[in-house]
């Protein structure tokens, strides 16, 4: 049995027959009045399915007033950000109101419960005389009306940067991010990944069960994510959460994403607290590792790599680098991919600098020897690699301890 309009005195549902059909539409539209959204699909497609998604959703549950204007209502807060950014792709300008409200309600003389919260998206399909923005193309200039201080309380993270349009996260602004599909669905709907709720428990269970040693905390700035990582088991830490993760937390990876502080600056960060932090992690007792993306154009020279290299071998020559490729990708398409020799150039670089265990990253069965951990006292093959998997391992039933020549090999085994 197919979709079928039920009406009833004050609201209008869609009644499903098969469950398969009825699941399909919770996982692209969402379950329950607040937890209703766009379809992440629906932003990226055509136009004329953008448009007709609109009039259908405008037709059930919206309205229009003389003028050409135009206003929908909802208490999902994701839906009602959803409807405003399609208008945006769309060309239009819509504004967002939100209206607090009492819980208890009547509608038609029958008593219901309500969120507290409703947003109305209102926007024209004509700008008119009487609207102040203009339309330039690319964007659109908006006055502002009043500036105003409000408290706020909590992290603010993953913020527009109008000029470059990129996006600013743990205090980097990174437009060249290879892990947006993770890193940004909480506000790019075109990720198509919308978030799931789990708990540290849940977390904690699927690795026993899955007899994961390791729990890692990635993808995203985790210093933003710190009690959570506490509870469960980036290079711009302070002391003070450090101190607060060290109980908890053994391994600790840092994106050291150059050795020029200029560059660093136009991320929005400081390459000094990178650094300290690096200082700190070690001195600490974090099993610390490094890693470089290399961007051509931006951090592949010989004079920057070798400052890396000579930096890290100053902390301990035992940290192990990793240098990795980066591909066009996100909203940073402007340049090519870095090539297999770069990395084996930097990796040979930070070798004559000193470092005992580099590594090249993300280009696997094209790097040569650097897939791989050697022994540095007798060179003996200890573990090797291509790309993630592990073909021989011979270091970890040893704990630790080279089988040829008893060399203790750091790290956590």
């Amino acid at each position: 049995m197919g979709p079928q309009e039920v009406r009833r005195s004050t609201t209008t549902a869609i009644t499903i027959g098969k469950s398969s059909l009825a699941l399909l539409f919770r996982a692209l539209c969402g379950k329950g009045a607040a937890g209703k959204r766009v379809p992440a699909q629906i932003f990226a497609a055509d136009t004329s399915v953008q448009e007709a998604f609109l009039e259908a959703y405008l037709e059930g549950d919206g309205h229009e007033y003389p003028g050409g204007k135009f206003s929908v209502t909802t208490v999902s807060r994701e839906l009602a950000y959803g409807v405003a950014l399609l208008l945006l792709c769309l060309g239009r300008l819509p504004s967002i109101y939100v209206a607090a409200v009492g819980a208890e309600g009547r509608i038609q003389g029958r008593p219901v419960h309500r969120q507290l919260e409703q947003f109305t998206v209102v926007w024209y399909r004509e700008r008119g005389a009487a609207q102040k923005w203009r339309d330039v193309g690319k964007h659109f200039l908006i006055p502002v009306k009043s500036v105003a201080l409000q408290p706020f309380d909590g992290y603010v993270y993953n913020l527009e940067v109008e000029d470059e349009h990129t996006y600013l996260a743990g205090f980097f602004a990174v437009k060249n991010c290879h892990n947006a599909l993770t890193s940004q669905a909480l506000r790019d709907p075109m990720m198509g990944v919308p978030p799931q709720d789990v708990t540290p428990a849940e977390i904690a269970d699927l690795a026993q069960r899955h007899r994961a040693r390791i729990l890692t905390s990635t993808y995203n700035e985790p210093l933003i994510t710190s009690e959570w990582a506490r509870e469960v088991f980036r290079g711009n830490a302070t002391p003070e959460v450090l101190d607060y993760l060290r109980p908890w937390v053994d391994l600790y990876k840092v994106d050291l994403k150059g050795f020029d502080d200029k560059h660093y600056r136009k991320l929005g960060g400081v390459l000094a607290t990178v650094l300290e932090t690096i200082q700190r992690l070690h001195h600490m007792g974090f099993w610390l590792e490094v890693v470089t993306l290399i961007v051509p154009g931006f951090n592949d020279t010989d004079v920057e790599l070798r400052d890396i290299a000579r930096f890290l071998v100053s902390v301990s020559p035992d940290i192990p680098w990793h240098v990795t490729a980066f591909h066009p990708d996100y909203k940073m398409t402007d340049r090519d991919g870095t090539t297999a020799q770069t990395l084996l150039r930097a990796a040979e670089l930070g070798v004559g600098e000193g470092l005992r265990y580099v590594y090249a990253g993300n280009l696997p069965g094209r790097v040569g020897p650097f897939e791989n951990t050697y022994c540095p006292s007798c060179r003996a093959l200890l573990i090797e690699r291509v790309g993630y998997t592990i073909l021989r391992d011979l270091v970890t039933p040893g704990r630790g301890v080279c089988p040829s020549c008893s060399a203790r090999i750091p790290g956590r085994w």
